[in-house]
């Protein structure tokens, strides 16, 4: 049943930041950014809760840039710390947005962060099934504190018509993503990052 269900936390989450794609990608050098934590070598581990259950961590970490944008290499991991699962995700920036392709196949990128975000903007993307996914910026300065610290961050409110609940995720401009709440589907909280 553990399996199970962090299988399921994390084909969520993976599915999660894969919702805000959009179809004008480049496969152009994606190689700069001027988003501060895209960087080769930067690591991310969270922890990962299901209905309140601890489910494991997720551990994102940045690799180099192959040209259409940076190897991001995502490793989740069982309670116990055993390893279940790697996969590479492709990460890039356009204009102000970062752009994540959990398949890395370059077929479809989720819009899962914009820099610069203003308070009430919104953006609204289609994805390939039909199904629109809108992000709302609904504070600049919520201050938060997990477990690898307390940070001030910028909330983005997130939906899609083929789901029932919202998503509050949380980004601090240097660090990048602290939190991620879907109304107790999952938690998501910054153990740790470099």
């Amino acid at each position: 049943m553990k399996k199970i269900s962090t299988f399921l936390a994390v084909l969520s989450f993976a599915t999660l930041i894969s919702c805000g794609g959009d179809d004008d990608s480049s496969s152009s050098s994606n190689c700069t950014t001027s988003i501060p934590f895209v960087q080769t070598g930067k690591s991310f581990t969270y922890s990962f809760a299901q209905f309140g259950f601890n489910v494991g961590t997720i551990k994102f970490t940045y690799g180099n840039c192959n040209g259409d944008g940076f190897l991001v290499t995502r490793e989740t991991f069982n309670p116990e710390g055993s390893l279940l699962q790697t996969a590479t995700d492709l990460h890039k920036q356009e204009g102000d947005f970062l752009l994540s392709d959990s398949n890395n196949n370059d077929d479809y990128f989720a819009k899962i962060y914009k820099k610069n975000a203003q308070l009430g903007d919104t953006w609204s993307v289609t994805r390939p099934d039909g199904s629109v996914v809108t992000h709302e910026v609904i504070s600049v300065n919520e201050v938060v504190t997990v477990p690898a610290g307390t940070f001030t961050c910028k909330v983005f409110k997130y939906s899609t018509t083929t789901t029932i609940n919202d998503s509050y995720v949380y980004w601090n401009d240097e660090v990048g993503n602290i939190k991620e709440d879907a109304d107790g589907f999952f938690l998501l909280e910054l153990l740790s990052y470099n």
